[in-house]
């Protein structure tokens, strides 16, 4: 048994929780008149603050420090401009590509490739693999409703091969599970089932074939 740094209180130590006896006692934080006022100094005017945020507006046009800013469309190639968020899509085009707003939402190296948009290092072995033994394939552009906890989302599978609906995963959870039961006959490709692919990219490109992203922007 241990004593809480914070409060005293007698404890049993587990992983995460060795010197605190609980996550509010871990993250809090007594900070002295001198820290304070140096953070204050460090925000004033900074819109990423929480307080300033509501002072100034999220989207305030007053705000001198928003300019316009041009981009070059990640999918068309034309330009646009934005002043509040940084764009790399127009908004009909973000519509448009890797199922709508599906893209970027995955949590692997993600990238385009050939004008493929990958959401990780395993959707990109396969789409060389495809590509390379020119075998012809779809980015999938339905998506399907599916409910999770007692709320309904919508799913975009990744890829259309014919009359296969292809999803590429590199892991599984309930709400995965929930994705899949919606969609008949989809085929779900773990690492363990790109085997092949895998080894001919490796072998062909490289390991670090996830370079390729940006000889393909």
């Amino acid at each position: 048994m241990k004593s809480c740094k914070k409060c005293n209180t007698t404890f049993k130590p587990i992983k995460g929780l060795v010197s605190y006896c609980s996550l509010k006692c871990r993250n809090s934080r007594t900070f002295s008149d001198d820290a304070k006022l140096k953070k204050s100094i460090a925000n004033k005017g900074n819109l990423k603050c929480a307080t300033n945020k509501g002072k100034f507006g999220k989207l305030s046009a007053s705000w001198k420090g928003y300019e316009i800013q041009e981009f070059i469309c990640n999918y068309c190639n034309k330009p646009g401009t934005y002043k509040y968020r940084i764009k790399k899509f127009h908004a009909e085009c973000w519509t448009k590509c890797a199922g709508g707003i599906r893209n970027r939402s995955g949590r692997g190296k993600q990238g385009w490739f050939n004008g493929i948009w990958c959401d990780s290092s395993y959707e990109l072995a396969w789409v060389i693999y495809q590509l390379d033994h020119h075998i012809l394939f779809n980015r999938n552009t339905s998506s399907y409703v599916y409910t999770f906890n007692g709320k309904q989302y919508r799913y975009h599978p990744d890829f259309i091969q014919g009359d296969m609906i292809i999803e590429i995963k590199g892991f599984v959870n309930e709400q995965t599970l929930a994705k899949i039961n919606s969609v008949p006959n989809l085929v779900v490709l773990m690492k363990s089932d790109l085997k092949k692919e895998f080894d001919y990219v490796i072998k062909t490109y490289g390991k670090d074939f996830t370079r390729l992203y940006n000889l393909y922007p």
